[in-house]
């Protein structure tokens, strides 16, 4: 037999095993999703993780805060903008260079 004849006659079936070499060793392989999932999963995680570090360090961070006046003071101005009676606050922002 001529190979164009097998060509056509097992057309459907080369197209299926291309597919599937592309789908096993191509840029978006089986393996490649199932790698890329796991890292996915590992970062959510970590992601998870590091939200609870970071809310206990905030909690320890206003208890310290707040034990000493002079320090609750000076965070309230400095991060709240509090200001007392008789005073006038100013707040000056920089510009960023574009």
């Amino acid at each position: 037999m001529d190979i164009l004849a097998l060509i056509k006659k097992y057309r459907f079936g080369i197209v299926l095993v291309i597919f599937a070499i592309y789908l096993l060793f191509g840029e978006a392989s089986i393996f490649q999703h199932i790698k890329l999932n796991k890292e996915i999963k590992q970062l959510k995680t970590e992601l998870q993780e590091q939200k609870k570090i970071i809310a206990t360090l905030k909690e320890q961070n206003n208890k310290l805060i707040l034990e000493n006046q002079d320090d609750k003071e000076r965070y309230l101005r400095t991060h709240q903008f509090l200001k007392k009676d008789d005073e006038d606050v100013f707040r000056i922002e920089e510009k960023e260079n574009q």
